[in-house]
């Protein structure tokens, strides 16, 4: 199915990856799931394959790929370690896709070369302990001074956080004509960080999750003042499709392994995938997959023809992300005892799908953002 969707140059590229995958990361995934830290120089190499830019237009040193690809690349690469997916995916579409979209000329050109070649590594800094889904509890604040633009506030669950060079921040410039609060994003450089520390995570253990501090850090503006939340909300429906392919690739790696294990574990006589149970299991796991993976690929199409994909992200992030979970949870069975182990990788895939349920908006959340569209329609019929 991979290679029907992928144009001649695209498929070069994916074959790239998983070569990339089977040479510079499958051999030492486990390594790195112990150390719970991939090393800097994979990042390096991932940024030579153009990995770091994937949607990043030719021009800015970026590989130019459409969503599509970029979505099939994720979910390859999650398939092998979802940790390193999830980091370069994160990358991708929140910190360079928000400079990209939303950064000066002048910007772009002095940042975006350095982010997508693998040189810098990118964060992008919303969630604090008060305030995750629900930006209007942001308290990270802006002041504009004679020397230009300070921030201090406190950020949780960044990924990249600490490991970033380069910082997109959302903070609070004051209040809007509503009496809300005024969101505006802004680049901060690493030098002005305070890493507080690694947040020991259950899934993706070696992936930069960081609480960081701000006092006064110097901060570069990034876009229009006020219109930090309306970047983010768009940022966020290209960031909720890395996600949904991050859960399709975790969960075809869980099926991949269910089914190798049924045909060759021998119980009573026989192989295991000959007992009807274990069937009745693939064949919904399969059937699930399939649906989530297509769900994804569609609202990645929606983004290729620059149509905006907030209900159909949201339903992509949401489905995937449980049938992840399931998915995941029938593997971890069908291998039984074997599967609680750390002999098999199948209890990193159940560990790892959980992520996609809390990141990026928890899966309540998108059951907000899906159903006030659909409510929506039926109030205005042209939406």
């Amino acid at each position: 199915m991979t290679s029907e969707l992928l144009n001649p140059r695209e498929q070069d590229v994916f074959k790239q990856v998983v070569e990339f995958c089977q040479k510079e990361v499958a051999p030492y995934c486990e390594q790195w799931e112990k150390d719970e830290n991939l090393p800097r120089e994979i990042f390096t190499k991932a940024g030579k394959l153009g990995l770091m830019g994937m949607n990043t237009a030719p021009a800015l040193g970026g590989l130019g790929l459409r969503y599509v690809a970029s979505a099939l690349i994720v979910q390859e690469m999650a398939k092998y370690y979802a940790a390193l997916a999830l980091d370069i995916a994160a990358h991708n579409a929140l910190s360079v896709g928000h400079i990209v979209a939303f950064g000066s000329e002048e910007q772009k050109k002095r940042v975006v070369p350095k982010l997508v070649s693998g040189e810098w590594i990118g964060a992008w800094a919303l969630t604090e302990p008060s305030a995750g889904s629900d930006t209007g509890g942001l308290a990270t604040t802006a002041t504009q001074t004679d020397k230009g633009w300070e921030i201090t506030g406190h950020k949780m669950f960044i990924t990249q956080g600490q490991r970033a060079d380069l910082l997109v921040v959302m903070a609070v410039t004051g209040t809007n004509a509503q009496g809300k609060k005024e969101i505006t994003s802004f680049l901060v450089e690493k030098k002005h960080v305070i890493p507080v520390r690694k947040i020991l995570t259950y899934g993706v253990k070696s992936s930069d999750t960081a609480e960081l501090r701000f006092d006064k850090a110097p901060a570069e503006l990034l876009g229009e003042r006020g219109h930090g939340q309306e970047y983010a909300l768009t940022v966020l429906d290209r960031g909720r499709i890395g996600v949904a392919s991050l859960a399709v690739g975790i969960a075809q790696a869980a099926l991949d392994h269910a089914c190798t294990h049924a045909l060759h574990r021998k119980q009573f006589g026989k192989a295991i995938a000959d007992f009807e149970a274990i069937q009745w299991m693939i064949a919904d796991s399969a059937t699930e997959l399939e649906a989530a993976r297509l769900m994804t690929l569609r609202a990645a199409e929606l983004q290729d023809q620059g149509k905006r994909s907030t209900k159909e992200s949201a339903m992509a992030k949401l489905y995937t992300s449980e049938v992840a979970n399931r998915v995941c949870n029938r593997a971890l069975q069908i291998h039984g005892g074997q599967g609680y182990t750390r002999d098999h990788p199948v209890e990193r895939y159940l560990r790892d799908a959980k992520i996609c349920e809390i990141g990026e908006g928890t899966s309540e959340v998108q059951r907000i953002v899906i159903s006030r569209h659909i409510l929506k329609s039926y109030e205005d019929p042209k939406v």
